[in-house]
């Protein structure tokens, strides 16, 4: 029976399990969790359909990883690294959170597995950010401790949304009445689109449709609804001036890499001047943002290239 590391990405919805050989990734399966009494059970029967023995293995999993006993939220498994490594007979089993995992995919990602936004030279050994519009507005940072990458997390989705001109100005002001608090997330996310939306019609003294972000989107992509296509022009331009904010509180210039659901449906009708405009316009600090390129993730599995790459680390770090 031949020996392989495994790795994972555990959601709400779906588990994703793959093997890993000589750093290829490989017999990528998805099961769903529902159909699974527990993550021990899912990762066994993975196991025994493929016919082999796990050396370490890696999961990452969508929820905080801060005690010995996990809960998935809203699903009912609750699981630690111990029982995990009883069921596997492994050596080692870490366990890391879904956007930890994503981040660490970025020094892998090349090619076809990203899109240019804007493009510049950078510096491969500075800091690199991610941020992921999608259900929520995911954050986390990249940087490089003595030969190493190392993933700092925080909740900057959660920062006050910063408008940059009068009409910016009209939608927080419209947010406001709506939100006790008007963050980032609220804009740059699912709901932020409705939000969006819902803030020109009324600004506009227009009656909005009913329509959610996949309808929104899809005006605009078809150019069928003139609100849709500012709004989501508006939703861009929004997430080119945040991630700019963050170039310039990080100096990240290895690169900002956009992931989540939403902007790969929409990047091929995006704007690509205005974006890197709004990304940009940072007054007498324009060029210094400007040296950082910017990506979108197109990559359908970051987060198992991610979970490859930690446990690669570990490897090297046991062997240092």
């Amino acid at each position: 029976m031949k020996s392989f590391d495994l790795i994972a990405d555990v959601g709400g919805t779906n588990i994703r399990l793959a093997l890993v050989d000589d750093e290829t990734i490989t017999e990528i399966e998805c099961f769903k969790c529902d159909d699974h009494s527990s993550l021990e059970a899912v990762v066994s029967h993975y196991v025994e359909l493929k016919q082999v023995s796990i050396v370490n293995a890696c999961f990452g999993i969508a929820g905080p990883v801060v005690d010995k006993i996990l809960k998935m939220t809203n699903l009912g498994w609750s699981f630690s690294a111990q029982s995990v490594k009883n069921t596997l007979g492994c050596d080692h089993v870490s366990f890391i959170n879904d956007y930890t995992a994503i981040t660490m995919s970025l020094p892998a990602l090349k090619g076809d597995q990203l899109v240019t936004i804007h493009a510049a030279p950078g510096e491969p050994d500075a800091p690199r950010v991610v941020c992921g519009p999608g259900t929520g507005l995911g954050l986390a940072q990249l940087v490089k401790v003595n030969g190493f990458f190392e993933c700092l997390s925080g909740e900057g989705g959660h920062v006050e949304f910063a408008p940059a001109n009068q009409r910016q100005i009209a939608l927080l002001s419209y947010l406001m009445n709506e939100f006790e608090r008007v963050s980032a997330e609220r804009l740059l996310s699912g709901q932020g689109i409705v939000n969006i939306y819902q803030a020109l019609a009324f600004i506009d003294g227009e009656v909005p449709q009913s329509f959610d972000a996949s309808q929104i989107s899809q005006g605009f992509t078809h150019k069928t609804d003139k609100l849709c296509i500012e709004t989501m022009e508006i939703f861009y331009q929004v997430l080119a001036q945040f991630v700019g904010n963050i170039v310039l509180t990080s100096g990240a210039f290895g690169g900002v890499y956009i992931a989540g659901g939403i902007m790969p449906r929409i990047i091929d009708h995006i704007d690509f001047e205005k974006f890197i405009e709004a990304y940009s316009h940072k007054g007498r600090f324009k060029n210094y943002v400007l040296k950082s390129p910017v990506y979108l993730i197109t990559e359908s599995q970051p987060g198992l290239i991610g979970a490859s790459v930690y446990l690669k680390q570990l490897k090297q770090k046991g062997n240092n």
